[in-house]
């Protein structure tokens, strides 16, 4: 998604150190995602779900996530034009804050509307985040594409990381009092850091905003790219927030080392993702994406049935590198495809496939209900499936579009 060097806004002398502090402040977003996109899967574990999974509340838990989410992708056009994407920011900074500080009141007995409000601030605040971090991104997008969108996913592994090695760590040294309250520090000390700064100028460029950004997937192309985004954040994050749990209830593991499992799987799509960078340089960035793709749907099934250590950790390698992957790697072929595609236009589709990483689980959830935990996880199978079976239209397409631009 590289701007056009012909729709790219002129930069003044002057703009520059502005527009390159209030870009490089909205990175404090990106770490915070992270944190946000961790934390459900690690609450379920604190709240003891594994006894006797509630998989209906469960279900409910993701989908107020997700509808979270989609509220605050609507409404984010509408409050970036009122109060600018800095402020913007520290707002949603705030809500992460607040529903992070009620998960420490929510657990049970406690009411599981209180779970469900929990979860429907922390999805409010990771669209406010999004909106206005790829908002304040932009020129830094435009002037180095790749380093980026490199720093952006490492910010939001190592925050993904902290929840999960976190409450590891307190499963098996101490009780699990005040972790949430700890973790609530993190995006209020961002808020609090984004607000003591002065305000600086905003990026010139408008937001289309989550539906215009949409309405933008008028070809079958573009739909085929924003479907693959859908299902492949879907597949990524349905592991990430069931892995844990089904290595207790399948796996007979403590939650202390299933959670540690979990961390082991960030640490690889982590890892992964700047080796996918070295690699791009030596491998056909077809042949890789399609190879990945299969490894990720690999890495699936064997986590789906596995009953041992060996097994869980061969599976989450093997999804976690192939997802770790497919990501940039599609982004870069959206990029080249669609050139005329910025960062503050990108937030719409990334968003897209955020809300589908979080109904991902919802359906797992209402599927354990009805047929059990293990034929539940082939929800993230089909979703792995489906990424391939698209890449594959893709590259059909691709092929067609070259025989007719020389046959033109």
């Amino acid at each position: 998604m590289v701007a056009s060097p012909a729709t790219a806004p002129i930069q003044t002398e002057v703009a520059r150190p502005l527009y390159g502090n209030t870009s490089r402040r909205s990175f404090l977003g990106f770490f915070v995602i992270g944190i946000l996109i961790s934390t459900p899967a690690t609450a379920l574990l604190v709240w003891d779900y594994h006894f006797q999974p509630p998989y209906l509340s469960i279900g409910f838990h993701f989908l107020s996530y997700a509808v979270g989410v989609l509220c605050a992708l609507r409404l984010g056009n509408f409050w970036l034009a009122i109060l600018g994407a800095h402020r913007v920011l520290a707002a949603a900074l705030l809500i992460a804050s607040v529903g992070m500080a009620l998960l420490e009141y929510a657990s049970p007995p406690a009411s599981s509307a209180l779970r469900h409000t929990s979860f429907a601030l922390l999805g409010l605040a990771l669209g406010g985040i999004i909106a206005s971090t790829f908002q304040l991104m932009q020129r830094l997008y435009e002037r180095d594409p790749a380093a980026t969108v490199n720093v952006a996913g490492g910010l939001i592994g190592t925050g993904a990381l902290v929840p999960a090695l976190m409450s590891a760590l307190a499963y098996s040294w101490t009780a699990f009092q005040g972790f949430f309250g700890f973790l609530a520090l993190a995006p209020a000390a961002a808020a609090a850091f984004l607000l003591s700064q002065k305000s600086t100028a905003e990026p010139s460029r408008l937001d289309l905003g989550f539906v215009a950004a949409l309405r933008e997937l008028r070809s079958p192309v573009h739909i085929l790219f924003a479907a693959l985004l859908f299902f492949e954040t879907a597949a990524e994050l349905s592991v990430a927030q069931w892995a844990a749990l089904h290595l207790v209830l399948h796996a007979g593991m403590s939650p202390s080392t299933a959670l540690y499992f979990l961390s082991f799987y960030f640490l690889s799509l982590l890892g992964g993702r700047f080796a996918a960078q070295a690699m791009l340089q030596r491998f056909p960035h077809r042949r890789l994406l399609l190879a990945s793709a299969a490894m990720s749907w690999l890495g699936i099934l064997i986590l789906g049935s596995a009953s041992n250590f060996l097994g869980a950790g061969l599976g989450l390698a093997l999804s976690a590198c192939g997802f770790s992957f497919v990501y940039p790697l599609l982004v870069e072929r959206i990029g080249s495809r669609f050139r005329e595609y910025h960062s503050s236009m990108f937030h719409g589709i990334f968003g897209l496939g955020m809300i589908g990483g979080f109904l991902a689980p919802t359906v797992i959830a209402f599927w354990a209900s009805l047929s059990g935990e293990t034929s539940a996880m082939t929800v993230p199978l089909w979703c792995s499936l489906l990424v391939f079976l698209l890449l594959v239209l893709l590259w059909i397409e691709s092929k067609i579009s070259a025989s007719r631009f020389r046959q033109g």
